[in-house]
């Protein structure tokens, strides 16, 4: 008897604990997802360049136009079950993995594990989970490795700085723009962030801070040193992939006039002449394809796939054969000369591209019922404060320092957004698979200014019961009420209080 009342104690004791949930949430959105059948593998256009990876020849693998950490986890999910069947779950583990280690690196920064665990947990109902998590293609497990990499940072820069979370943060932005190079640019942002997060932690700029960051920037960057030295060994190209001159091809080669090759470089004259051949053709062809030159955002992306997959690459491949690495080099070498003559319009395109891309991030969250709801809710406890206010006398003061989960939170996700775009912007378009990713963090700066409303609203009623400020916010305080006229009290908070 003794036994399973101890058990019975255990088990209301782990009803209590920020894991408990956090693994109930893991579980609840797993079977969801299962019963909408997301969890069965869907081929997708890229799927087939991933499986063609080729891994038995070195050197090919570091000329291919992908890098290996998607297809290493093909591989290792067939080796689970065939037909890449077990991919769409593996994707799953990555992300809950990725976001219960964030949770970890938050609690230095958000001391208490309820609020952490809430809000790192606000990450599980990403986009990217619901849209991509069983597509065969990288953007799902990248997100998932990028997440992971801001919270071994914060593990590694506000924790206790043991040497695995160095080890651990490298390995893990290594792997993520292995497995999606539009990650690259975490091994510029990390170094700044990290430095920027002590900043705001701490009561002052630590002594130790120049050689802090150029720890960080040696994690980020000196992994990607030795592979572009490896590369540049091997196949003579000091990069991450030989991927993205296509791209950019494909997004400034509609700039481009019909008189401009003459004064381009003459390595890339006969490329640029074949692509406004090529480009001539398909208008022809298709009264929906704009020939340009234009300007036009909503042209330019619409006609992406063609400019890029059916003028650029067949336009190299016309004169350049099959030697992947010399079409994406010529192409990178035709974008660069399209911008040199033609810089406004590239600018332009650049301005048009950042705004498109900021309004897919805030229209994505609307679309996203999780996201959606924790809007509602903020907006209520907002307008629910403000009454409050204004009818009880509620402050809602806060010291400097309790902003600084707040601002450490905005900072994540405005730098992280802001980075990925611009990176993005570049040489494509802001496709919503891209900006998806982009605003990952931001579900992160909603959920903690939900609950720290909450906390205002519950605190300010405390208050007026006579609990101090500092104890309150728990469920009980939240049930404080007024003292009734006659002076007797209705909250077993401000009976203990007692001094209403």
């Amino acid at each position: 008897m003794a036994d399973a009342v101890s058990l019975g104690v255990s088990g209301l004791n782990a009803l209590r604990t920020p894991w408990f949930w956090f693994f109930i949430q893991c579980l609840v959105l797993a079977a969801a997802l299962l019963a909408a059948g997301r969890f069965q593998p869907v081929r997708v256009p890229d799927t087939p360049g991933y499986e063609m990876f080729p891994f038995a020849s070195p050197r090919e693998a570091l000329t291919y136009s992908r890098t290996i950490g998607y297809p290493l986890l093909l591989k290792l999910g067939g080796l689970i079950a065939g037909g890449h069947a077990a991919v769409p779950a593996l994707d799953y583990l990555l992300h809950v993995l990725a976001v219960a280690v964030f949770w970890l690196g938050l609690k230095n920064l958000v001391r208490s594990n309820w609020t952490s665990m809430l809000v790192a947990g606000s990450l599980l109902y990403s986009h990217l989970v619901f849209r991509y998590v069983n597509n065969l293609a990288a953007d799902c497990a990248g997100c998932s490795l990028a997440i992971l990499s801001i919270g071994l940072l914060l593990l590694a820069t506000l924790g206790r700085g043991r040497p695995w979370c160095w080890w651990a943060l490298a390995g893990s932005i290594f792997a993520a723009y292995q497995v999606r190079p539009a990650y690259l640019f975490l091994v510029v942002l990390v170094p700044p962030l990290g430095a920027m997060l002590v900043w705001l932690a701490g009561p002052a700029l630590p002594r130790s801070w120049p050689r802090l960051t150029w720890k960080l920037a040696a994690a980020a960057a000196l992994p990607l040193a030795i592979f572009g030295a490896v590369r540049w060994l091997t196949v003579g190209q000091f990069s991450l992939v030989s991927f993205g001159g296509c791209n950019f091809a494909g997004v400034v080669s509609p700039l481009m006039d019909a008189g401009d090759p003459p004064r381009f470089p003459a390595e890339v004259r006969r490329l640029a002449e074949a692509v406004l051949r090529r480009r001539a053709e398909l208008a022809a062809s298709d009264p929906r394809f704009s020939p340009g030159p234009h300007s036009s955002y909503s042209e330019i992306e619409n006609a992406f796939n063609a400019n890029t997959w059916q003028i650029g690459v067949p336009a190299a491949q016309e004169i350049y054969g099959d030697d992947w690495r010399e079409i994406d080099r010529r192409l990178w070498q035709l974008g660069i000369a399209i911008v040199a003559e033609h810089p406004l319009r590239y600018g332009v395109w650049l301005a048009k591209a950042f705004v498109r891309g900021v309004s897919m991030i805030v229209s994505e969250y609307i679309m996203n019922p999780v996201y959606f709801a924790l809007l509602a809710v903020l907006l209520a406890t907002h307008g629910l404060r403000a009454v409050l206010r204004k009818r009880r006398g509620i402050e809602g003061a806060a010291s400097g320092a309790d902003f600084a989960p707040s601002d450490g939170l905005l900072l994540i996700a405005v730098s992280f957004a802001l980075a990925k775009l611009l990176l993005v912007i570049v040489t494509s378009p802001p496709l919503g698979r891209f900006m998806d990713a982009a605003g990952v963090f931001l579900a992160c700066v909603l959920a903690e200014a939900v609950l720290r409303r909450v906390r205002e609203i519950c605190g300010g009623a405390s208050s007026r019961c006579g609990v101090p400020p500092e104890a309150s916010g728990t469920a009980a305080e939240c049930r404080c009420q007024a003292a009734q006229p006659g002076g007797r009290v209705e909250s077993a908070g401000a009976a203990a209080a007692g001094n209403l």
